[in-house]
């Protein structure tokens, strides 16, 4: 299991932004992932700013996040295929930290895979920090995202705010994944 503080600086992009980026830096490192969201019926997670994800690349791996103030607290372990199915078909988080976290913040109610969101991810050491050029696609759309991710907030933001100038980018307020996925599900239902 892992623990740690990350900075992360975002922005939506447009299509054609999305595409000169991706032949700016072609040769970089591409990877395709599915993320798998669980909450309650009533998204009890989402109503106390947390989320909870099963990422499937060759492996699998559980994440649940809390935001704090400007941070964001992650905890994350690996899981086997026959853990992602069970949580998938009963609800059943692993044992570990992850699984103690969440028993005190859910009472015994019942967690639902409602949503799953594909990303095909460039990314990159850039600066300081690391560079991740992300087309998202769920429930029947795509979208195109930058984001840095740092080790400090003050110099993140600072470098961020420099990235996005000398890449041509026109700065657009970019909601979390999982939020922007969940506004299109809502939508949907």
């Amino acid at each position: 299991m892992q623990k740690h503080l990350e900075f992360e600086f975002k922005s939506l992009l447009s299509q054609e932004e999305y595409e000169r980026l991706i032949i700016k830096f072609k040769g970089n490192r591409l990877d395709l992932q599915t993320n798998h969201y669980f909450d309650t019926p009533r998204f009890s997670l989402k109503a106390l700013s947390c989320s909870l994800r099963v990422r499937e690349r060759d492996t699998y791996e559980i994440t649940f996040k809390r935001k704090k103030n400007y941070n964001n607290i992650e905890l994350t372990q690996s899981i086997s295929l026959e853990e992602f199915e069970l949580m998938k078909e009963a609800g059943i988080v692993p044992e570990g930290d992850i699984a103690n976290e969440l028993s005190s913040l859910l009472n015994n109610q019942k967690l639902i895979n409602f949503m799953s969101l594909s990303t095909l991810r460039m990314f990159l050491p850039y600066k300081n920090g690391i560079l991740f050029i992300d087309k998202s696609s769920y429930c029947g759309t795509s979208d195109y995202e930058i984001e840095y991710e740092a080790s400090s907030y003050y110099n993140g933001k600072k470098e961020f705010i420099d990235i996005i100038k000398e890449l041509d980018i026109v700065y657009k307020k970019s909601d979390k994944k999982i939020k922007r996925a969940y506004n299109a599900f809502k939508k949907m239902h």
